[in-house]
């Protein structure tokens, strides 16, 4: 399997720009929706046997807001999130009319929904400029850093856009799992480029590939199996959301790392 990844890495890089741009396509035309953390407003979680259309529907009516989103969480509640504040007779109304019960409240004013979002678009940039000085501090070579850069900054579109896909929205969870992508990016990145530029220990930069590929698809599949569980059995939507966005940066890291920095390495910086 290692062999046939490495002699079909020229075409493997076909797939991984399609699949990156299908992602950033998803991105413009969808859009990442913002949970109530990142815009502000409040979230009801309610015990119902009501599909969350019907919720939607009923909500809009009783509240007066058109903007109302509701979803069936893996434990079968219904999660509502309107964009406003809701009293609690607010609340008790949506309840009755759905024939539920209020499970949980939460509520965001807008202006710490604010903080938060200049706090999430201030924190990322930061995260990938530290990661490509360590990068560069670790290799001494520009070539190396950029493309590792590049990796990252492909795992975060590719994760965005099956967010938009799926309906999964940008909150402070899901913000930990994007977080989390990068950390977990970097790991897979040094151990490939450790195999091929820093320690290699076979002159053929085709079998040093091989063989990091085969350490990193075990640390894939371990990791994938944690985050599935944790998404099938969850029993918060925090937890459902980071656990939702690590599988997705995992897909674009088998992607980004293996497929696009691999042959950068091959054919930019050990090949040249």
């Amino acid at each position: 399997m290692s062999e046939k990844y490495v002699s079909n890495l020229n075409r493997l890089l076909i797939l991984t720009m399609v699949f990156a741009t299908i992602c950033v396509g998803s991105v413009l035309t969808l859009g990442v929706k913002k949970g109530i953390d990142l815009k502000g407003g409040t979230m009801v979680i309610l015990r119902t046997e009501k599909d969350p259309d019907t919720v939607t529907g009923e909500a809009s009516r009783i509240l007066g807001v058109s903007d109302v989103e509701a979803i069936r969480s893996s434990q079968g509640d219904v999660i509502v999130q309107v964009p406003k504040y809701l009293s609690a007779d607010d609340v008790n109304k949506l309840a009755r009319a759905v024939e539920g019960e209020v499970e949980s409240v939460q509520t965001i004013g807008p202006a710490l929904g604010r903080v938060f979002w200049e706090s999430v678009k201030v924190a990322v940039p930061l995260a990938l400029v530290a990661v490509s000085i360590v990068v560069f501090a670790m290799f001494r070579e520009p070539m190396l850093s950029a493309a590792v850069l590049g990796a990252l900054v492909l795992d975060l579109v590719d994760a965005l856009g099956l967010m938009a896909f799926t309906g999964v929205p940008l909150t402070l969870a899901s913000f930990a799992g994007l977080l989390m992508i990068i950390g977990y990016a970097v790991d897979s990145n040094i151990l490939l480029s450790m195999y091929t530029v820093k320690r290699r220990r076979v002159r053929r930069v085709d079998r040093a590939i091989a063989d990091s590929f085969k350490t990193g698809i075990v640390m894939v599949a371990t990791t994938a199996a944690a985050a599935c569980a944790l998404f099938l059995l969850s029993m918060s939507q925090a937890m459902f959301e980071i656990a939702a966005v690590v599988i997705f940066g995992l897909i674009a890291d088998v992607l980004n790392t293996w497929i696009f920095n691999a042959w950068v390495i091959r054919e930019k910086i050990v090949g040249r």
